[in-house]
Formats: C-alpha cells, structure tokens, sequence
C-alpha cells in the first residue's frame, strides 16, 4: 500500500498541538454589550476590561472580556467620558475624564477595580483633564497628556502609587491631547495625538523625564488605541484624514505597518500586548461595540500552511488545515440623487459621490457613513460627468469630466467644500482615477474622438504628463496608489478585458479579465483589486464581478443589481458600489465584503 509521503510528497507530522496563523491579524471577538466610543480599556486579550465612554451620554458601564464574550461589571462611580485606565481586569485604574455634557468640565476622579467594584479614591489626579493617556498597574500608575482647563493641551505627567497623585518634573516634549500610552510606571510609552495638528510623535519614559524619539508612527493620527510595553508596543485605529484601519508595531526604535483592522474605527479602547491585543468600540463613524482580537504568534511554535496534515499526540486526532473564502454583496442605503458618470472616493464606511448625470449634468455632492448618505449642500464649483475621482471622505480630488465638452478642470474637497486647483494638461472625460488629494493619477479618456492612453500624475498642486498605457481606453475601472495603479477593462470603443499595471513610470500589460466589460466600477490597490458591474457587446447590463490577485482574476459573487457607469470605493473585500445606470439612473448602493478563514478540520473515518 502506497504510503501518505509516496502520494502527496512530504510526510504527516507528529505535534503536541495545533499549528498556529503564521500571518499575524485581527480576527473578530465578541460584541461589547454597550456599543460606545471615549472609553478606556486594559487587562489582557482574555481577561479585558471596558470602562466609561459615551453612548447617548456618558456612560458609568462597566465590562468584562473573557476571551469570546463580554459580561456587565460593576459601574464606575461616575460616569464620564475620555477617560483612560491602567491595570488588570481585578486591578484596575480609572482617571480623568469629563463628567458632564460640557466638554470642558474635567475631572480629577481616580477609582479603583477589584474585579467587582469600583471604589473612589478621595486623591485625584492634580490636573483635571481628559483625553489623556495612562500606563502601568494599580499600585504604579502613570498619567500624561490631555486636554485641561483653558482648554488647552498639555504634557503634564504624574505617578501614582497606589494612594495619591505625585507630579512628575518630567513633562511630554510634544503636549497632546488623544494619544495613547503603553509600558508601566518607569518605563513608559506615549505616542499618536492631537497637538493639534494630529502627530505620529513618539516619546519614552524613564520614570523621570520623556525622551523623544526621531521616528514616529508611519499614519500621523489620534484617537487611537494601543497596548504592549515600552519596546514591544501595538497601536491600531484612529483619525487622520479619515477614519483608520492602520496598525502598527514598535519595537523600542522603529514603528513598522502591518495588518489593519477589519473595522476601520476612531475612539475606540484597547489592551494587551503586542503578540496578543484587543480593540473594542469606537466610531466607525456609527457608534460600534464590535471586538477585535490581535495575534501574532513566534517560536516555537509551528505555522499553518494550507494542505498541512499531521497528528495532534495530545487529542489523539488527525487533521488538516483548509482555507474557504466567503463573499457577499448587501444591500446599503441609496444615494439622495440618483446619477450616473459619476466619480468616488474613501472607504466602505466613509465614502464620497460627486457629479455625475440625472439626466442632467450635477456637481451634487454625498457622504457615506456605512449606512446612509448625506448631501453636502455644497457641491462641485465645475458641474460635471464622466469625471475621475481620488483620495478620501475627507480629502478628495475631482478632476477631468464632460461640461458639454470635454474638461481639464480639478477641484480638491477638505470635507466640506470644494477648491479649485491647477487643470490637467489634456482635457478628457470618461478617464479614471487612483491615489490620494496629495499624490493622484489620471489615465485614459476620450477627446471624442481620439480615445486616450495619456497619464498624468497630481503633487497636491499640479499635473505633471508621464508615460502612457499600452491601451487607449476610456470608462475604465481604477484601482491603487499613484506608484502601484491598476487600469482594468474600459471602452475600446468595445468593451474589454484589457489589464495594466502602473510602478510610478510605465504601464505593462498584465492577465487579462474573464470578461469583457467597460463602464463597470472599481476598488482595491493593485495586487488586491475588485471590478464589478459595467456593459459589453452583450445584451444587459453587468452584475459580474472579479477579484484580481496581482497575477490573475478570478469571478466571484454577482451584485445584485446589474449596471453600468456606476462609482466604486474602497478595498477588495470591503467595497462599495453606487449609483450608475440600469436604465434608468440608479441611487442603489451595494457593499461587498470578503472573508477568508485558514480551518482546522480533523479526518474522520466512517
């Protein structure tokens, strides 16, 4: 009889235990009870505690995590909002904070955490203050930043020993509202804020003075969450321009990027360590109680590889590890104007329409906050279609478009109104765009006639011409940054499947898609792209959609609603589609989303 090493080619391992992700990530934990956001959080990734926050008002809730749920604790004393805390989830430490709906009433208010109650320790902290961070254990404590009277920032630190508040002679170099805090009392962490301008700066502590260090987080941004010690830290969330996924880990010099969260949120809380995190609450911009739990496993433990096969000697079992992918399109809430040739921008839960056709051409202009849109009152200075867009909710880029011919008109959008900049050099309508406010690219086009292959790249302040794709093309679905772009499909005039990729100075031509389209939407980055919807020589309108890998695309689950000359946001597996043309012009929005799970199954015999 063949052996298993014979037909397979490697052997079945013998392990004491399962094999752990090599990959590390965020993975989903359980739902808080209380969704809030302003809250403060400790303890460990099996042993978490939630404290304070606001929901509708502030909030005295107390909560337990044990790993997979999270149960009620006793309340705080005093409710209050941006708080923070340091301990265990039976020793914990809650300060600071404001008790009232006035933003500016802070508080001094200490409480203590035995794993039951809170108990109000009558010596609070010197400085009233909120949005501060903290660090350490119950008995060793350490408070720093914040906003306090005035109101204005400050770099105010004090040491707590298990009774009183003492004022350290140290102060934070940069004074900051919003930050975070890890480490304990003589070896502190302080890092992210809001000074304001919002900061990436990164300082240490060592019991006596703050010193800074020259590299700061690589996403400048407050109102995040972190955990971990003074050379081994975790930070995750928070706003820059937008509402954040990014996490990043330091290691006592350097902050370096890896997996982002799963729900992109500010406000939020977190505890833990570096190998072994949680984030909870937040604002995502709706209020959210979702969890997330972090791990990154290291030796000695063995990895997961996909097809892996071995025997666990502990539970007498034989098994395996499999990958199934899932996906999915919901349906969102529709646009307040229905239109096609329009142009988008930002994430999933923060995403932007702007101009556009009802049958008329509108420079109207919506916000996506997850759920619903709302209508800026202001909308494109140059009313447009066939437009390409760039950046963020809160930073776009609008440029090109039909205004009755065709145009090199840009406008650059910080959230609430619309600035005219610097045009293109080559008026075109039907183009695509990618990148952000600061560093964008547009390609293809049509003059009406010729079709286009011109590419030219945004600084924040003008167009500069570089090379051109391989494929003139217009209405093409874009995906990517300014230096890693993706052009897929487009009108030739026919529809095509056509891909190219952009490395910041020439287009090469890649695999092409499985099917033939133009006028479809587009999300993603280059190596992780999306393409759904659009037209082809075909009768109808298209509900197909494609995942591209950076080396091949591969058909996934339909929309539900099949149209052309749609906008899309977002990332491969949390993207948007909005509005277009069934006929007639569509205010339907779709969200797509993709999950994958590494599984371990055991080999049953029956």
């Amino acid at each position: 009889m063949a052996e298993y090493k014979g037909i397979k080619g490697f052997k079945v391992q013998y392990l004491d235990q399962d094999p752990v992700p090599a990959v590390a990530g965020w993975s989903a934990g359980g739902n808080m009870s209380t969704a809030r956001r302003l809250l403060a959080g400790f303890g460990t990734q099996t042993e978490g505690l939630a404290a304070g926050g606001y929901d509708t008002a502030n909030t005295a809730a107390t909560e337990e995590y044990n790993g997979s749920a999270w149960t009620a604790g006793g309340s705080l004393n005093t409710s209050r909002r941006n708080l923070t805390g340091a301990g265990t989830q039976t020793a914990g430490l809650a300060f600071g904070g404001v008790d009232t709906p006035t933003p500016t009433d802070f508080v001094t208010a200490t409480e203590e955490y035995n794993g039951t109650s809170w108990t109000s320790n009558p010596t609070g902290l010197n400085t009233a203050r909120s949005e501060l961070a903290g660090a350490g254990t119950q008995t060793a404590a350490l408070a720093f930043g914040g906003n306090a009277a005035g109101p204005a920032t400050t770099g105010a630190t004090e040491e707590y020993d298990g009774s009183t508040w003492t004022s350290s002679p140290g102060s934070l170099n940069t004074a900051r509202q919003n930050l975070v805090g890890a480490g304990t009392q003589t070896a502190g962490l302080a890092f992210g804020g809001n000074i304001p301008p919002y900061t990436g700066a990164t300082e240490e502590y060592n019991g006596s003075t703050w010193t800074s260090n020259p590299t700061s987080l690589n996403t400048a941004r407050y109102t995040l969450a972190g955990g971990g010690t003074q050379t081994a830290a975790l930070g995750f969330g928070g706003y820059d321009t937008a509402i954040s996924d990014a996490t990043e880990e330091y290691d006592g010099s350097n902050w370096t990027t890896v997996a982002s969260l799963a729900t992109a949120r500010q406000q939020l809380a977190g505890a833990g360590t570096q190998t072994a995190a949680l984030a909870f609450g937040g604002l995502t911009p709706s209020l959210t109680g979702a969890t997330e739990e972090w791990n990154s496993y290291g030796e000695p433990n063995t990895f997961q590889n996909i097809g892996q096969v071995w025997y666990n000697g502990t539970t007498k079992a034989l098994k395996y590890t499999n990958e199934t992918f899932s996906s999915a399109w919901a349906t969102g809430g529709n646009l307040n104007t229905a239109r096609q040739t329009l142009a988008g921008a930002g994430i999933q839960t923060a995403a932007l329409a702007f101009g556009g056709s009802t049958g008329s051409r509108t420079g109207a202009t919506e916000e996506y906050n997850g759920s619903t849109w709302t209508s800026n009152p202001t909308g494109l200075n140059t009313v447009r279609e066939f437009l390409g867009g760039a950046g963020t909710q809160t930073a776009a880029l609008g440029f090109g478009g039909y205004t009755g011919a065709p145009s090199t008109a840009t406008e650059e959008y910080d959230g609430a109104t619309w600035t005219n900049s610097n045009p293109l050099n080559t008026s075109r309508y039907g183009l695509a765009g990618a990148g952000i406010q600061t560093a964008a690219l547009a390609f293809g086009g049509t003059q009406d006639p010729p079709l286009l292959a011109s590419t030219e790249e945004y600084n924040g302040t003008s167009w500069t011409s570089v090379n051109s794709m391989n494929t003139a093309r217009e209405r093409i679905a874009p995906a990517g940054i300014q230096t890693a772009a993706l052009a897929a499909s487009g009108d030739t005039p026919a529809g095509t499947t056509a891909t190219e990729e952009y490395d910041g100075t020439n287009w090469t031509t890649v695999n092409s898609m499985n099917t033939a389209r133009g006028a479809g939407g587009g999300a993603g980055i280059q190596t992780a792209a999306l393409v759904f919807g659009g037209n082809n020589p075909a009768p109808g309108f298209l509900t197909a959609t494609e995942e591209y890998d950076g080396t091949s695309w591969t058909s996934t689950t339909s929309m539900s609603t099949g149209r052309y000359l749609l906008a899309g946001a977002g990332t491969q597996p949390s993207a948007l589609a909005f509005g277009g043309a069934v006929p007639p012009v569509s205010a339907a929005t779709e969200e797509y989303t993709k999950t994958g799970t590494a599984g371990i199954k055991t080999i049953t015999v029956s």
